[in-house]
């Protein structure tokens, strides 16, 4: 999903102004961006590669680096990452290995990318270095070509080594990768919610979670709900084995969108959601579902765990995965979807979830 938001700088309102007008917009990113190449359908660019990074650590709050807390979340590291790829950015969402040192993340560009996270002595989040990165590939081996096949949003990794499930908005649409981690394979067709080919082409499926119970929930950024479950909430759906795709419905509370969702190790679930106005800018918050909540035709609510917002370490923050520590603590990593914008930023981050929530 593309987001346009400002950082800050006296001029902030009147390019804020711009940036919000899709016109405008437009021609900003066609002049000042340089050209992203992608492979055609079916070319030979499919084999994966390597990747240089270059990372820099940031605070929670630029303005005051002793903060270490918002809500229930304590801080535990931040990362800007940069590439000299051109064609590295736009991450959407990612999922991690259970000893959080492994990471695979999708991109709105038909990109993966798998790498390796690494922690100071403190087990601050310090590092991280790219292993692999590829293209992602259709149900016939060929690369994807063009943004609407491309548009990758949503990852999860089903229990006991079932494979890698991403969803895909625009060309909506659900795809299993059955091969253990390798997002670089040939995937299989998983059939959607049947109401999901009405979707707009931003309001499809923006976060998958596979549940301890082996259901896949999916959660649409905007599309409007049944009426059954309330037209003024976001469609959810759930799939189940033996019954299919029903749905459920998640309130909106504000402006927020949901973006990225993870299992929490209860069986709860975490809801990252995004929200952007022209004077607060961009903002992220995150909501506890409760795994007894989710259940067809539900209207879900959660309770807030937390909201970021300027002057705080905040982009547009797309993906969401959880882990837990050695200690026992519960970790969770946010990333951020720069647009391949030169506004916005690739942004890895860290917190423990307080377990006085």
């Amino acid at each position: 999903m593309r987001v346009r938001h400002l950082r800050s700088g006296p001029a902030a309102l009147l390019i804020a102004l711009a940036l919000i007008t899709p016109v405008l917009s437009a021609l900003f990113v066609a002049v000042l961006a340089p050209p992203l190449t992608r492979p055609a359908e079916g070319a030979s660019e499919g084999a994966s590669g390597t990747l240089g990074l270059s990372v820099r650590a940031l605070p929670l709050n630029p303005e005051d680096k002793a903060q270490q807390r918002i809500g229930a979340l304590v801080w535990r590291g931040g990362l800007v990452v940069t590439a000299d790829d051109r064609d590295f950015g736009g991450l959407s969402d990612l999922a991690i290995d259970p000893a959080g040192r492994e990471i695979l993340a999708v991109s709105d560009s038909g990109r993966w990318l798998s790498a390796t996270l690494s922690y100071d002595g403190a087990g601050q989040l310090s590092g991280m270095t790219a292993t692999r990165f590829g293209h992602l590939r259709g149900v016939d081996g060929a690369v994807l070509q063009g943004k609407r096949r491309q548009d990758a949003e949503a990852l999860t990794r089903l229990p006991d080594g079932g494979g890698l499930v991403v969803g895909y908005e625009r060309d909506h649409r659900i795809r299993l990768f059955p091969a253990g981690n390798d997002l670089n394979a040939r995937p299989q067709s998983l059939a959607a919610p049947p109401r999901l080919s009405a979707a707009a082409l931003n309001s499809g499926v923006e976060a998958l979670v596979a549940l301890a119970d082996g259901r896949l929930l999916a959660f649409t950024e905007s599309q409007a709900a049944s009426a059954a479950n309330g037209p003024e909430n976001y469609a959810v759906y759930l799939w189940e084995q033996g019954r299919g795709w029903t749905e459920l419905a998640l309130k909106p509370v504000g402006l927020f969108r949901p973006t990225g969702a993870a299992l929490l190790p209860g069986g709860d679930v975490m809801l990252l959601e995004r929200r952007f106005t022209l004077l607060g800018g961009v903002g992220i918050r995150l909501r506890l579902i409760p795994a007894a909540a989710i259940a067809p035709g539900a209207v879900l609510t959660g309770t807030e765990i937390a909201e970021l917002r300027l002057p705080l370490t905040v982009d547009n923050f797309e993906g969401l995965a959880v882990h837990q520590t050695p200690a026992g603590a519960t970790r969770l990593t946010l990333l951020s979807d720069d647009n391949f914008n030169a506004l916005q930023r690739t942004l890895i981050v860290q917190f423990e979830l307080s377990e006085a929530q």
